[in-house]
């Protein structure tokens, strides 16, 4: 007969290794659910593949463009006036006063920003020719990304809208902006909520004041000044955003500023991506252009009155998209953008070798002339393209960046004229003008 207490012995050590197997198990789950949750996370926030999803592939494909770039349209609602009463209501469709598409390379973290007229003329369906910030008021965000897709020829991947006081909103949500107003700006005076009273000069502005500054355009370029004014105000966000005690909040931060975005395509984890991705980006890498044109008038076909509008160049339209989305420009397009060179001292050498080394890139110079006088000093750039990062390639190859003068004008009024270069005395060449080779 077997002795009991070894039989209890053996039932005793036999029980052990099941523990530590069930145990083994448990871990095993735990770390195979931690390792697929982090995989989750990883898939779902990283931005190379939360943003690019199969939809974006398929765009992008049918456009010809690189897989990493991103695009999102950025709309900011008007405000809806009746008898000098506000009557915005966030959830019902508008006219756009902003907009502009914004294009991130995932790969690379460059991020451009294009500010697209609001009056530009296009056809809508059903409507006829008007005003591109009336396809919201006739289709909602879906018609204006058609139409801007229509305009540029490049896909809209994302929208994002909000009305006027949202954007002033989010602006106090971040602890307001320090903006540059280049000028007194003052409107109306009444005591409502269209008042503008903004003194000139730095100064920390709160989202009332910041959405002043977006709306003001009494000046020469009317309405095509706010595009400038807006570019300001996005660059203030992004420095703003991309200091250290904000960075490690941005996700955070995205979450917090959904509630102020009206319409959107974008996922609450894909927002959480923009962020991330908003972590690599640097204020460098950051370019702005706005598209240039021509003002006119015209009988609106849904309103019929004379209404001012803005004929955009075509030729810009294009050469600007493409940069958004990484085309290089062919040679074809850089033989298109117009050149006249002028000599600001006493002689024609500078700039003719200026004009030398813009005809060896691929440019057109209609000609080789002298300025207005003889004794410039600084080098100066008068910019007609729209595309301030171009001039500024230009400008630090005829010396310090600093001491050349760029002045950027969204009016291409003159046929075959894209920039004009004054030549001034502390003209300082970089190697790639004086090497002919």
């Amino acid at each position: 007969m077997s002795d009991p207490s070894n039989t209890l012995r053996r039932r005793h050590t036999q029980k052990k290794p099941r523990h530590r197997h069930i145990w083994a198990w448990l871990l095993a789950g735990i770390l195979v659910v931690g390792v697929a949750g982090g995989t989750w996370a990883y898939q779902s926030l990283n931005p190379t593949t939360a943003l690019a999803t199969q939809r974006v592939k398929v765009l992008n494909h049918r456009y010809t463009i690189e897989k990493h770039h991103i695009t999102v349209l950025l709309l900011g609602n008007a405000l809806s006036i009746i008898n000098n009463h506000d009557v915005t209501n966030p959830y019902v469709r508008d006219r756009t006063d902003a907009m502009m598409l914004i294009s991130l390379d995932t790969k690379t973290g460059s991020v451009h920003v294009l500010s697209i007229p609001r009056d530009s003329l296009v056809d809508i369906p059903h409507v006829g020719y008007t005003k591109l910030n009336e396809a919201n008021y006739f289709g909602g965000p879906k018609l204006a990304v058609k139409e801007v897709e229509n305009m540029l020829h490049v896909p809209v991947d994302y929208y994002l809208e909000t009305t006027m006081w949202n954007f002033a909103d989010i602006i106090n949500q971040i602890g307001g902006l320090t903006l540059y107003v280049p000028k007194p700006m003052h409107y109306g005076g009444t005591g409502n909520f269209l008042d503008i009273n903004l003194n000139q000069g730095w100064q920390h502005l709160d989202g009332q004041q910041v959405l002043e500054f977006a709306r003001f355009r009494h000046e020469p370029m009317g309405s095509i000044a706010r595009s400038f004014q807006q570019q300001a105000i996005i660059k203030a966000i992004m420095h703003k955003l991309l200091q250290p005690q904000y960075l490690v909040k941005l996700p955070q931060i995205a979450l917090e500023l959904r509630k102020d975005i009206v319409y959107t395509n974008l996922q609450d984890t894909q927002l959480v991506s923009l962020a991330i991705l908003a972590r690599h980006v640097s204020l460098s890498q950051v370019t702005v252009a706005t598209i240039p044109g021509t003002p006119t008038q015209r009988i609106d076909p849904y309103m019929h009155i004379k209404l001012d509008y803005w004929i955009d160049n075509a030729k810009w339209e294009k050469l600007l998209a493409d940069s958004m989305v990484g085309k290089t420009w062919t040679a074809a397009q850089r033989k298109t953008i117009h050149f006249v060179v002028r000599s600001g001292t006493e002689t024609l050498a500078a700039a003719n070798q200026v004009a030398s080394w813009l005809t060896r890139q691929g440019y057109t110079v209609n000609s080789v002339i002298w300025a207005n006088r003889h004794n410039h000093q600084h080098n100066n750039i008068l910019n007609f393209t729209g595309d301030e990062s171009f001039a500024k390639t230009l400008a630090d190859n005829l010396g310090a960046s600093m001491s050349t003068t760029i002045t950027n004008s969204p009016y291409h009024d003159v046929p075959h004229l894209d920039m004009i270069i004054t030549i001034g005395s502390d003209y300082h060449p970089s190697s790639a003008i004086t090497d002919p080779a």
